[in-house]
């Protein structure tokens, strides 16, 4: 079993403490597993791999959800999105 060490903002670890022990406990290991639990979830939802439409078997499905956190308007991506092309062309193209 590996270690980590880790140093964070003390409102933060104050928050994961008091909600770590109140899902798995006040036991020993209880820190331990809701650590373990947090790294698996951010690790999984981080790593996501490229994956072509022909492997998927509702491309829809595979996309829904992904924006739930978003908090602007659909509008406003389009219009960031439109932003990031633009600013990656013409980072391709020599002057």
């Amino acid at each position: 079993m590996g270690n980590i060490k880790v140093t964070v903002d003390d409102k933060v670890e104050e928050r994961f403490r008091r909600v770590a022990m109140k899902k798995f406990g006040y036991g020993r290991g209880a820190l331990s597993t809701a650590a373990e639990a947090a790294l698996a979830q951010w690790s999984s939802k981080e790593d996501i791999e490229e994956v072509t439409l022909d492997e998927l078997d509702d491309p829809v499905a595979a996309i829904e959800g992904l924006l739930k956190h978003a908090t602007e308007s659909s509008v406003e991506l389009q219009y960031k999105a439109s932003r990031i092309r633009v600013k990656k062309t013409l980072g391709h193209i020599s002057h």
